[in-house]
């Protein structure tokens, strides 16, 4: 046996990383210092663990690091109602260790466990430093991931790369986009937008990406880095007028995107020589880093032109050069609307390829295409489009889906499964659920799954939370049929309109996919247990969410009535029902201030903590606050993205959404008197908006900021009885 904590090695038989182990506990949970003994068990065929108490220490048997962190993750929740989550930790210590009474075995049932999406690095991670990457790692060690995207720095190796060929700084600085928007430059949608970035933000870029790479070689969680698969800038014939590409045209409604350059060309391997050498500049230190094994980038996404080439030898020769630089490497490739197309998977290695099923929880893509004609893929999990705040997700397709998919013929190349947000920051229910059932012989019952997830995630079993999770998976959580994965939006974060509105965004789900009065019984029921749950974070997070999204369904009965009154040319009974959903914005506004989660400050903090520099500071708040609002392009006040990062927090709902609606109730009222009135000019309100710099005037208004939900619990409740 090997003692934690008394060890001088960092490495032990079968790749332990005992020290990254002990330094994971040192962070988290210190009151386990010196109390955790790690043996290690022989090679096996995936990862496993066992683990028991004796005599007030924890012993883990496992034959990996990642299985080790996952046996003390699950030994935390299940034993001591310890977590770590997005929205919140649960942390207080036990007086003293729970009894295993047994040794409790665990094993992986997938190959990958697979985290995040190139979404989730603007909708939620835009601003994030090193603290809050380190804590994104040490959760998912603790819930078993080992294989992650991981594409931050590659504006540096295309700065270099760029160079190079000839490209002058100004052009350089039209491709890279800014803070707010990297994951659609990644995926060949846009390309400069929100920029010019400085060096320095581009630097930074790359020093968080060798912290990442390497916490992530502790742990023994695999990278999947940004390959070059041919998507270059639009300028490209300005430098190479002979260069062969295919253009990708526009994306969102005005955005351009990069342009395809033929792998074929001359051209495509100088720069992938040039890409390569600067991304091994960067990140290729096997000590630090590991080797690089899973290469990301996709072709064609969201709408790009085939430009009737041939994609199988095209596929083909993508992947030959990479296997040239990075030999062994898997290219792990999106499966989203119509790709990747099924002549191009014809020229693929199957070797060498992994699939990302992107909307596993909502339909059976992988059904219909026999499992990808069998090429290895992960059933994964996408909720929280655009990082809007909604409870949402289909929990019991989630627990039950992917091991249905599994035993199909079709699921005979189903290698694991993955959480693929948009916006990670919230439905920490959809995360937890999926990654912990990937280690699981048989689908939890319902019941236990409920009871073991109150415990870990508020400390102890509550009964009346209990009955509120049991109502929750028949409403917010239920496997609905709606097409659409996002969740019901809130109407207060609409664009207002005399039509009638029915999703804030333009893929937002247009209906309920529940009964809200099933919805209530719950926030009934989990309000009953506030004064037993006064000192925990998560319970407190939980309480605002339910309790907001109460208002927000409230606001949606009002919005009908306003329109009902509007369509009948009723003036009276449009300005009450107006004002009755002014005064419910506002107290949204009051009680979402009192979690730092719904509040727009802590965004836009985020955002100007980056860089010292304020030009830097400056570049990141209009980042922060346009892609949250109208997105972009500024030419187009009907682009299909305004909106679609909508978030109902405090400051946002009565600095930027509040005189957007006052705007139209002005206008509407003015129309119903018989007045001819300009229709509003919402998109130039929402662009300076965007442009203003410095905290909103609201956050320091009449409201008490930072007010205790608890306390103000019973006024909120009177207000939306």
């Amino acid at each position: 046996m090997l003692l934690l904590g008394w060890l001088s090695t960092a490495v032990v038989s079968y790749g332990q990383n005992v020290q990254a182990i002990q330094a994971l506990v040192d962070r988290r949970v210190p009151f386990l210092h010196k109390k955790v003994i790690i043996h290690a068990i022989g090679p096996t065929p995936g990862d496993t663990a066992s683990y028991f108490t004796r005599n007030q220490r924890l012993y883990i048997n496992a034959s990996s690091t990642i299985s080790a962190t996952y046996a003390l993750g699950d030994y935390l929740r299940t034993y001591c109602g310890i977590s770590l989550s997005h929205t919140g930790d649960q942390s207080a210590p036990p007086s003293s260790l729970p009894a295993t009474n047994g040794v409790i075995p665990v094993s992986a049932q997938h190959t990958y466990r697979y985290a995040l999406n190139y979404c989730t690095y603007n909708y939620t991670m835009s601003f994030w430093g090193w603290k809050e990457w380190e804590h994104e790692l040490d959760w998912m060690a603790f819930n078993g991931v080992n294989l992650m995207l991981a594409p931050m720095g590659t504006e540096e190796i295309w700065q270099h790369v760029l160079q190079d060929i000839g490209y002058s700084d100004e052009d350089i600085r039209k491709y890279i986009p800014g803070p707010a928007f990297n994951a659609w430059w990644l995926m060949g949608n846009i390309q400069g937008w929100g920029g010019p970035v400085s060096d320095a933000m581009i630097h930074r870029w790359t020093l968080l990406q060798q912290q990442l790479l390497e916490r992530m070689h502790e742990l023994g969680i695999q990278p999947v880095i940004q390959g070059f698969c041919g998507m270059v800038p639009s300028t490209i014939k300005k430098y190479f007028p002979h260069a062969a590409v295919v253009d990708q045209g526009n994306w969102g409604e005005g955005l351009i995107r990069p342009v395809f350059l033929l792998p074929g060309d001359t051209l495509f391997p100088r720069i992938a020589a040039l890409y390569y050498h600067y991304m091994d500049q960067s990140y290729g230190d096997r000590t630090l880093y590991g080797d690089v094994k899973f290469l990301g980038g996709d072709l064609f996404h969201e709408g790009g032109a085939t430009g009737g080439i041939d994609l199988p030898s095209t596929a083909a020769l993508i992947q030959t050069n990479m296997q040239q630089y990075h030999p062994g490497s898997t290219w792990v490739l999106q499966a989203w609307q119509d790709n990747p197309k099924k002549d191009f998977l014809k020229g693929l290695d199957k070797q060498h390829t992994l699939i990302l099923d992107l909307r596993g929880d909502a339909d059976n893509n992988w059904e219909r295409t026999g499992g990808y004609s069998g090429y290895p893929w992960l059933w994964c999990s996408m909720v929280n489009g655009g990082g809007t705040v909604g409870m949402e997700g289909r929990l019991l397709r989630i627990l039950l889906e992917p091991g249905r998919a599994k035993a199909t013929t079709a699921g005979s190349s189903m290698k694991g499964v993955g959480i693929v947000p948009e916006g990670i920051a919230n439905n920490d229910i959809m995360y937890a659920s999926l990654l912990r059932s990937a280690w699981a012989k048989e689908p939890p019952a319902i019941d236990s799954f409920l009871k073991k997830y109150i415990i870990s995630r508020y400390g102890k079993y509550d009964a009346d939370i209990y009955e509120a999770w049991q109502l929750l998976l028949q409403s917010a959580y239920i496997s609905h049929t709606n097409e659409l994965t996002d969740a019901y939006e809130s109407i207060f974060c609409a664009r207002p309109d005399t039509n009638f509105i029915t999703s804030v965004s333009t893929w937002g789900s247009k209906k309920l996919p529940y009964d809200p009065a099933i919805f209530s019984r719950a926030a009934d029921r989990f309000v009953r247990a506030a004064g037993r749950f006064t000192s925990s974070e998560t319970y407190r997070y939980d309480l605002v969410d339910i309790v907001r999204q109460v208002i927000a369904l409230k606001a949606r009965l009002l919005y009908a009535g306003i329109m009902k009154a509007w369509i009948a040319h009723d003036l009276p009974s449009f300005k009450i029902a107006g004002q009755q959903f002014i005064s419910l914005l506002k107290l949204q506004d009051r009680w979402t201030a009192t979690n730092s989660a719904f509040r727009l400050d802590t965004w836009l903090e985020q955002a100007r903590g980056m860089l010292p520099d304020d030009k830097d500071k400056d570049l990141a708040e209009w980042n922060a606050k346009a892609q949250i609002t109208y997105w972009g392009p500024d030419s187009n006040p009907a682009s299909l993205v305004h909106d679609y990062a909508n978030k109902e927090w405090s400051g946002l709902l009565n600095d930027f959404y509040l005189p957007r609606w006052l705007l139209f109730f002005d206008y509407a009222e003015k129309r119903l008197k018989g007045e001819t009135v300009a229709w509003p000019d919402f998109f130039s309100l929402e662009k300076a908006w965007a442009r203003r710099h410095g905290m909103p005037a609201a956050m320091n208004g009449s409201r008490k900021p930072g007010e205790d939900c608890i306390k103000i619990l019973p006024e909120i409740i009177s207000n939306i009885k």
